[in-house]
């Protein structure tokens, strides 16, 4: 007897009993989404899963988790939106990496706002303030532009003036 569509992708699909989720089995793309062959083409199996449930995805919208767990293709999990309402998604439920959570991030606030008020001084070298902190020279940069690092306000520096006297 042959399976139909629907009976191959449930048999690819494991159950979390805890929290509902409908976990993909079958192959994982580099980002962790459920991934399948379709007429010879990939697709992520949570779009699949749309598919084969409730029918087609117009175009523009995309197949967001409200659970979160990218290998899930719990129907019930699942919810179209806009790239702007996965965003908005993402946003409300804290799941921005941005700052000192970001995967890649090489730098603290502390340092960031240090690094921002070395450039508002104007005494040193891109080359200097990246060497200082061990990141590339274009990192300096893009702080400087505002593109990494936007909500974080320049620090003060602790110079003492040339002047002081130490007491005792």
């Amino acid at each position: 007897m042959k399976l139909t569509l629907r009976e191959k992708f449930l048999a690819k699909v494991c159950c979390d009993a805890a929290s509902g989720c409908w976990l993909w089995q079958g192959m994982v793309d580099p980002a962790g989404y459920g991934a399948v062959r379709l007429d010879g083409r990939e697709l992520r199996a949570h779009r699949l899963a749309w598919m084969l449930f409730y029918g087609e995805i117009s175009p523009g919208m995309v197949v967001c988790h409200k659970c979160d767990v990218r290998a899930c293709v719990n129907p019930e999990h699942l919810f179209l939106g806009t790239s702007a309402d996965n965003s908005q998604d993402m946003l409300n439920k804290g799941r921005n990496l941005r700052g000192e959570r970001h995967h890649s991030a090489k730098l603290t606030e502390g340092q960031v706002s240090r690094i921002k008020a070395m450039l508002a001084e104007d005494r040193l070298y891109i080359s200097e303030i990246a060497r200082e902190f061990g990141v590339a020279p274009s990192t300096i940069r893009a702080i400087r532009q505002g593109k990494n690092w936007r909500g974080v306000v320049p620090g003060q520096l602790s110079v003492v003036p040339a002047d002081a006297e130490i007491d005792g």
